[in-house]
């Protein structure tokens, strides 16, 4: 019986898989009056080795979305045509920098969730800890794992969004030349800036949605019929597309204000009203006045942008989970034998 136990300890333990740098955590079956703990041995490598191997590999449909922020016209075909302007490689431009930073994004993130709600639960709500989920202690330890994440990637993502830039509308753009200003790349070691913001927020979200939303929504949802690790991957797929509403316009944010040459010279007050301005024109149009008598009166509607963003960043967060998600099997099947 107890061999028959461990010889399906790997199955018990889930990857949650995320994009643009976003963070891959592990959760084991619960323990030690139900706290969290810390992920295997194969999820570890899985991180180590998958982590890097997908950022890399989905290196055009990030910068893509890169592009996308500084053009409102092209749709996403033609987006992913301007990434591979200068060639094939070109549309991998800038994908070392979060591919290195992947690494420790990936092994370090799920540990730092861990301690942190491990942490809150017996100091701030003792009463949580003989029980499941509890929402509250991991929505505290998710705003410390997005600020631990943040800094680990501001610097190579920004650098990756700066060199897609300088690559696709600068280099190899179509407008004259001196048009558009070649971008000073950003450090891989810097951990804030213009557009820090909504990355925080952006990766807040992105680790609620499969930390604090998913295991609720799995705990209330019943499926008859459907195993508990197809239950989990199910509803962290499903929270992750619910959260990209708000995530896809976040990361857009972030990439204009690093492509943006201005914006690192602008007062914190400019700076936020160049943001605002920056959503507006992206995601909201002018709707058709109904009574033309009164000027002043006018409604917006969602922009086709939204959309266009909206299925980019689905396409990559489902791109990079499903391909994470594969070589993580792919690892505990070969240690379970």
């Amino acid at each position: 019986g107890s061999r028959r136990a461990q010889s399906h300890g790997y199955g018990r333990t889930r990857h949650i898989g995320r994009a643009c740098g976003q963070a891959a955590c592990a959760r084991a079956p619960p323990r030690d009056g139900g706290m969290d703990t810390l992920p295997s041995t194969p999820v570890l490598l899985s991180g180590a080795f998958g982590g890097p191997f997908v950022i890399f590999t989905c290196t055009p449909l990030r910068n893509a979305l890169t592009l996308g922020a500084q053009d409102r016209h092209s749709g996403v075909i033609k987006l992913l045509r301007k990434v591979f302007r200068g060639g094939p490689q070109a549309g991998w431009t800038g994908g070392f920098a979060p591919a290195i930073v992947a690494c420790p994004q990936f092994m370090a993130l799920g540990p730092v969730y861990h301690t942190l709600n491990g942490t809150f639960r017996r100091n701030l709500f003792p009463g949580s800890e003989g029980g499941g989920h509890a929402f509250l202690p991991s929505l505290m330890a998710c705003c410390g794992a997005a600020i631990c994440e943040t800094c680990l990637t501001y610097g190579s993502q920004s650098r990756n969004a700066q060199m897609a830039y300088n690559n696709s509308m600068v280099l190899f753009s179509s407008v004259e030349e001196g048009a558009r200003v070649r971008l000073k790349l950003n450090k891989m070691t810097r951990i804030y800036g213009p557009g820090s913001g909504p990355a925080y927020f952006r990766n807040l979200l992105s680790i609620c949605s499969v930390r604090a939303i998913s295991p609720a929504v799995r705990e209330r949802v019943q499926l008859p019929g459907v195993g508990d690790s197809t239950k989990a991957v199910l509803c962290d797929m499903s929270c992750s597309v619910m959260v990209s509403t708000i995530t896809a316009p976040l990361h857009q944010l972030f990439n204009f204000m690093v492509t943006t040459p201005e914006a690192g010279t602008l007062p914190r007050r400019e700076r936020w009203n160049l943001a605002i301005g920056f959503l507006k024109q992206q995601y909201l149009v002018p709707k058709p006045r109904e009574d033309f008598t009164i000027p002043q009166e006018y409604t917006r509607r969602i922009s086709k942008i939204a959309v266009r963003d909206f299925v980019m960043r689905t396409s990559y967060v489902t791109a990079v989970f499903t391909m994470y998600m594969a070589i993580e099997r792919t690892l505990v099947g070969i240690m379970r034998r």
